[in-house]
């Protein structure tokens, strides 16, 4: 069955991929979004809207970081695999300081319960991470050209 023309995240013919990050963009921000929902829901019940507000800012605080990565892969990759992979660990030093200096700076707010905060923000990376890395595995990227198969390819061309 060919590749969707629709599906950015599928397989091209010569096994390479268009640009699957805005698909792993999708699944972690879905699977993201199901835990906070959950965990806000819990929070309301036990501790009001402080509760459910101090789980939906620890979330938001760390899908946006979390999310800028995958921009960074969408508008890299599709040019240079290889550059977008230094871009991601370069993105993942500047996502950990961003978040810690986003803390510091904003201070805490008064009505921010600090323990929904934290849980919400653990189990938001916790899932994005786990999503990431599924999607991740799933993805077949090209970053360095197979010129063995090329090579074969040729010879039985000719």
């Amino acid at each position: 069955m060919p590749p969707s023309d629709t599906d950015p995240g599928a397989a091209t013919p010569t096994g390479g991929n268009r640009s699957p990050w805005l698909s792993m963009l999708r699944r972690c921000l879905a699977f993201s979004a199901v835990g906070v929902t959950v965990l806000g829901v819990v929070a309301a019940l036990l501790d009001g809207w402080a509760g459910a507000g101090s789980a939906l800012f620890g979330a938001v605080i760390v899908v946006a970081f979390s999310g800028i990565t995958l921009l960074i892969g969408h508008f890299s990759g599709p040019e240079n695999p290889v550059l977008a992979m230094g871009l991601f660990i370069v993105a993942y030093g500047a996502k950990v300081i961003g978040f810690g200096a986003v803390l510091l700076l904003l201070g805490r707010p008064d009505w921010l319960a600090a323990g929904w905060f934290l849980g919400s923000a653990l189990l938001t990376v916790l899932v994005w991470q786990i999503a990431e890395l599924r999607a991740f595995a799933l993805t077949r990227l090209t970053l360095f050209p197979d010129h063995d198969h090329q090579a074969s390819t040729e010879q039985e061309r000719t």
